[in-house]
């Protein structure tokens, strides 16, 4: 084998290897077409782009459900009142103090609050409120539900007949003022014989 044959051969070697490179990358570049051309890389990079505000989006609409659900459940209220457990002893004659029965408790956004008034609101067939005096509260309520029996003075010019009560509370929360209330009781105010 002389000189010729060795450098023949090498050129040879370097012409296939050639080939088989430009076989290489032309099968890469069509492969790499072919995954342009059905990719939707355009939707996936808009996608990339918009997902900032979407998921500000998707935040807002979070924040928006629980307080939704907190509102639904009663938990954005200072505080809770056990539903079916609130009612005025009776019979109630007019002058008479009525006792007003009710469980409630604080609610987690209340849980922070101080109670620092309550006032009976009161109306007769006038559907006219009358408040009865406001009154500091002797206890302070917890999170777990806290049988209360109140005795309210009845303001003298209620008419006999149907009346509502319920109760006007005002909260410090964090140096904030709250207001919160209860459901409406109804009762009966007698005449005396």
């Amino acid at each position: 084998m002389g000189m010729t044959e060795k450098t023949h051969s090498f050129w040879d070697f370097v012409t296939d290897e050639a080939k088989k490179w430009t076989a290489r990358v032309a099968f890469a570049g069509c492969a790499a077409l072919l995954v342009l051309l059905f990719t939707p890389w355009q939707e996936r990079l808009q996608a990339i782009w918009d997902s900032p505000d979407r998921l500000a989006s998707i935040s807002d609409k979070l924040d928006y459900l629980t307080q939704e659900v907190m509102r639904a459940t009663g938990e954005d209220r200072v505080i809770h009142e056990a539903p079916g457990l609130t009612y005025v002893t009776e019979p109630v004659y007019v002058g008479d103090r009525i006792t007003l029965n009710i469980v409630v408790r604080r609610t987690r956004t209340g849980a922070a609050c101080t109670l620092l008034t309550r006032t009976a609101l009161f109306t007769d067939e006038t559907n006219i409120a009358t408040p009865g005096p406001g009154v500091s509260p002797s206890r302070q309520v917890g999170d777990s539900d806290t049988p209360m029996r109140l005795r309210l003075d009845v303001p003298h010019q209620l008419r006999p007949g149907r009346v509502t009560v319920h109760l006007s509370l005002e909260f410090d929360c964090g140096g904030k003022r709250v207001f919160d209330r209860t459901a409406p009781v109804a009762f009966m105010l007698l005449e005396r014989d």
